[in-house]
């Protein structure tokens, strides 16, 4: 049979799962932030790339 968890068991699971909820929360924004940075390194690279490369009118 199951035991009934006292109050006090109660929180530390509480304060265990917000604990793991900010971890993963964390996580997330640090996945979004790298992403978003690449993604604009990419464009960066790639409109420097043409600004360069293009040709200039010969004087």
């Amino acid at each position: 049979m199951k035991t009934d968890l006292t109050r006090e068991q109660m929180m530390i699971v509480v304060e265990r799962a917000r604990h793991r909820r900010s971890l993963a929360t964390g996580e997330l924004y640090a996945t979004a932030i790298r992403r978003t940075l690449r993604r604009l390194a990419r464009v960066l690279d790639k409109f420097l790339h043409v600004l360069l490369m293009s040709p200039s009118r010969p004087r």
